[in-house]
């Protein structure tokens, strides 16, 4: 029995909302607003026929409201008409009537771009002012309707233009990572055909060199089997140390995905460095370091701008990262901590700055 209860559950909340929608049950929730509507037929003994009004009219908003959730655009623009539609016409027998502008401004974020957005919510207020001033309506119908519908409408148009930064961030760094793979694959082939490619052919060689001196001059055949060996060692330490490297993303790699996703998000980004090879430990802790500064600056940070420079003075590299987002001192996290951690294993020192903006400064001995 519970199971075919739970299987008509979820059929029926399939049709009625869009299974892309990432609410849950929230819209069910959102409906206890209706105790606004529904409280004045307890509090008064109103005529059946206004009791019949208001439920016909609520089935009708429920219509309107579930069908608001699949349509973007003008589509949506129509049921929130509707939505008002209703809304006025039970507010000739209901105050709490009011409530349904609320739902209607509600929509308004899915109707399109900010600018429009904000357009119909502000001509939702100035209807209801209209309306309340022309019939003279009570503050029950108009305070919660002009108050809940301000608040509630605007606070969606944001709500929903930080969930397009995020959709578009996602897919900067999924589109990043892709990128990345093809890159990474390109530069495993490269070196693969430069390393084995020529390990082999050496390996080739002398095995067919051995091969025809093993029967007429042995010493000869085991100093070239003797050579085997070395050069398939040294093959292999150089297949090791090249797999070690593919595993790890140096400062350029790290510097390249930072302009991306900083860019994606709308924060300006710069760097300076030095065309200079950096010794293979400071390259991938120097990446590590600009990977864990630009999460925590989109995590964390308000900031619009972010400057990386790399210099050299003194035989040591310094590395600065600064934004100027509003810092507080909040204690070190895992990833400050870890910063921190690689630094002092190269025998450096790390400070991190919260005055105008928050900066990192990473310096090693060369």
């Amino acid at each position: 029995m519970t199971n075919k209860t739970n299987s008509l559950a979820t059929s029926i909340h399939r049709r009625l909302l869009p299974p892309a929608l990432e609410l849950g049950g929230m819209p069910y929730l959102w409906l206890v607003y209706l105790g606004f509507f529904a409280i004045h037929y307890f509090l008064y003994d109103p005529p059946v026929w206004h009791i019949g009004l208001g439920i016909l009219g609520t089935v009708a908003f429920l219509v309107c409201y579930f069908r608001a959730y699949w349509t973007t655009g003008a589509a949506t623009l129509i049921y929130i008409i509707a939505i008002c539609a209703i809304g006025t016409g039970l507010s000739w027998v209901n105050p709490g009537a009011g409530v349904f502008f609320i739902y209607a401004s509600a929509f308004a974020s899915l109707v399109g771009p900010p600018r429009y957005s904000i357009a119909i919510v502000a001509s939702i207020l100035l209807y209801i002012v209209a309306l309340s001033w022309l019939r003279d309506l009570s503050a029950y119908f108009y305070a919660p309707a002009l108050i809940f519908s301000l608040i509630i409408g605007t606070a969606n148009i944001f709500q929903r233009e930080i969930d397009k930064k995020n959709a578009a961030l996602k897919l900067s760094q999924e589109e990043v990572k892709r990128l990345a793979t093809v890159a990474e694959r390109e530069r495993i082939a490269r070196d693969l055909h430069d390393l084995i490619g020529h390990s082999f052919a050496m390996l080739t060689m002398k095995a067919q060199l051995a091969q025809k001196l093993f029967d007429h001059d042995t010493d000869k055949a085991r100093q070239e089997i003797a050579e085997l060996e070395q050069i398939s060692r040294s093959a292999l330490a150089d297949v090791r140390e090249a797999v070690t490297g593919y595993r790890q993303k140096d400062l350029n790699a790290e510097l390249a995905n930072a302009k991306t996703l900083l860019n994606s998000v709308d924060v300006a980004f710069s760097y300076t460095i030095p065309d200079t090879r950096l010794p293979n430990t400071v390259d991938i802790t120097f990446g590590f370091i600009v990977r864990e500064a630009v999460t925590n600056l989109m995590k964390h940070s308000d900031a619009n701008s972010c400057q990386i420079e790399l210099t050299a003075a003194k035989n040591k590299l310094m590395l600065t990262i600064a934004d100027n987002g509003n810092a507080t001192h909040a204690p070190e996290g895992n990833g400050l901590k870890g910063m921190r951690e690689r630094i002092s294993q190269l025998n450096g020192e790390i400070r991190f700055n919260h005055n105008h903006g928050f900066s990192i400064m990473a310096e090693v001995p060369l």
